[in-house]
């Protein structure tokens, strides 16, 4: 295996996962980042589509994923190097590419190695797409990806040296069709607005409420900003404000007004290419400002920190914001969980400074008991089933006594 190397795929696909690190400021090259750059690929994406795999879903689901994932600080400057993970697959590879007796290790062997690895989303969204059809779905790869002979093409040793030159000339413009970006800013969120019914109603949490509206009213820093711990209803404010809006039961400025939820890891779905991500942020903060009355919601908005920043330093999706957050045309509902807004929020001045911090304390066992039985009537017949008020108290006391990582209501509902 001394004399192995890569395939002019794999250095191109080499070359873009570490860009995908760098993208989403990972300290190491995940499998997780080759799976994406192989999402970027119109081969590998016929590949799943032959198997009957949605390449677009998957690729929103790792998307989502990888914007969870811990980020480096954005002052730091460093390299991402192959997490372990990263050079098991690596190495697996390079065994059945030498198995095969190939002086090349190609995509197909990557793509097996990868399905092999343990603890691996990479490897759980892949095997789960193709399930028991991994055979053929390796041959359709091996059929997309043909190898031109063994010869010296491949310029990258098997030695775990990266390149460092971001070279978007380097990919392919033949492929169809895969970037399509969304025509109409309304299909890159989700009106609240129009979803209030499907969602259970807000029970409770006036004091909360009243502050968002005294908030949302204001002339200058009109932003609310809901902290509280998972689980304690905080996009259930959201929805019980849609619904007093809906209603007409708030303050002529907000009567009329339109609530629209946008997800940065949406917005990072299928922003495949340099400034996909930006023209996606100002569609909607443009499209929000010409409609008038919006409401943008930002659940989770930690993830607006470093978000979309590309490699050379561009700004992120904070800095996109800043504009509309200070022209006042379009206000904001930010929500996170203290750990976060310590970690991400705190450090970004001129994020905190435009935002009206309101706590979403957990709700005593008392009050939790109020809101199931708000929301009885809903679960009774969906269940077909009748809860007897005793029933009820044991759902919190239980919940509360017994599931000590959760709060309530969340962890009573379920």
């Amino acid at each position: 295996m001394d004399s192995m190397g890569l395939t002019r795929y794999m250095n191109v696909l080499m070359d873009d996962a570490m860009k995908q690190a760098r993208f989403f400021d990972h300290e190491f090259i995940m499998p997780e980042h080759l799976l994406l750059s192989l999402l970027r690929q119109y081969s590998f994406c016929q590949a799943l589509q032959e198997e009957g795999v949605d390449s677009l879903k998957m690729h929103e689901d790792l998307v989502g994923w990888l914007a969870k994932q811990e980020r480096v600080p954005s002052t730091v400057k460093y390299l991402p190097e192959p997490s372990s993970l990263f050079k098991t697959m690596f190495g697996t590879a390079c065994a059945l590419a030498a198995a095969a007796d190939r002086k090349l290790v190609n995509v197909p062997h990557f793509v097996q190695a990868m399905l092999g690895l343990q603890n691996s989303e990479a490897a759980y969204l892949l095997g789960k797409a193709v399930g028991d059809r991994q055979g053929e779905f390796l041959a359709s790869v091996d059929s997309f990806y043909p190898l031109e002979g063994d010869s010296a093409e491949a310029n990258m040793a098997v030695s775990g040296d990266f390149d460092d030159d971001y070279d978007d000339d380097d990919y392919d413009d033949d492929e169809e069709g895969r970037n399509r970006q969304p025509q109409d800013w309304h299909q890159l969120v989700t009106c609240i607005s129009d979803k209030v019914e499907q969602h259970n109603p807000l029970i409770g949490r006036e004091q909360e409420l009243d502050r968002t509206i005294q908030v949302l009213c204001r002339a200058e820093k009109n932003n609310p900003l809901h902290i509280g711990e998972p689980g304690v209803g905080k996009t259930a404010l959201v929805y019980g404000l849609a619904k007093l809006i809906n209603d007409g039961k708030v303050p002529e400025r907000l009567k009329g007004a339109r609530i629209y939820s946008m997800d940065i890891a949406q917005m990072l779905a299928g922003a495949q290419y340099r400034g996909d991500f930006e023209k996606r942020i100002k569609m909607v903060m443009e499209g929000a400002t010409k409609e008038g009355n919006c409401i943008i919601y930002l659940d989770e908005i930690h993830n607006v920190i470093g978000a979309g920043r590309s490699s050379d330093g561009g700004p992120d999706a904070s800095n996109m914001l800043k504009q509309y957050l200070e022209a006042g045309d379009i206000r904001f509902i930010g929500s996170t969980t203290y750990e976060e807004y310590n970690r991400y929020i705190a450090q970004s001045k001129g994020i905190v400074r435009r935002f009206q911090q309101i706590d979403i304390k957990e709700p005593t066992e008392e009050e939790a008991i109020k809101i199931l039985e708000g929301l009885q009537y809903k679960y009774n017949k969906f269940h077909n089933v009748t809860y007897r008020k005793d029933a009820l108290e044991y759902c919190v006391r239980a919940s509360a006594k017994y599931i000590s990582n959760r709060c309530l209501p969340d962890k009573a509902i379920d």
